[in-house]
């Protein structure tokens, strides 16, 4: 009996623990590389709390859901070496870069410039 009681405490340990690495895996952020060519609405920059400049450019997507259009502003941020060309930026401008898309588990999406496309 206590090899049994063993053996079904051992199963319930295994099963939670596989349990909550689905749940964290399945709750990370999901990202991919995408090529943005898009016009932008507002362009910001900013230091971050270790000094170092950043910008923050906002775009607007047009997405479609259910059949109905409508409009997404979205931020696209520069950092490091992509910050010096991302400055240039301003209203209207268009923008070409491959960019970082990343999607997080609230819904909140953004995009992250790798490379501005001249």
């Amino acid at each position: 009996m206590k090899t049994r009681t063993m053996k079904n405490l051992l199963a319930i340990h295994v099963f939670m623990l596989t349990a909550i690495l689905i749940l964290v895996i399945a709750s990370m952020a999901r990202a991919e590389d995408r090529v943005l060519q898009i016009k932008v609405d507002s362009a910001t920059t900013a230091l971050d709390k270790n000094g170092q400049e950043y910008v923050r450019l906002i775009v607007t997507e047009p997405r479609t859901l259910n059949g109905i259009q409508y409009q997404k502003s979205l931020p696209v941020m520069a950092f490091g070496a992509t910050v010096a060309d991302a400055k240039s930026f301003q209203a209207g401008d268009m923008l070409k870069a491959v960019c970082n898309y990343r999607k997080l588990p609230d819904g909140r999406e953004s995009y992250t410039i790798i490379s501005l496309i001249k």
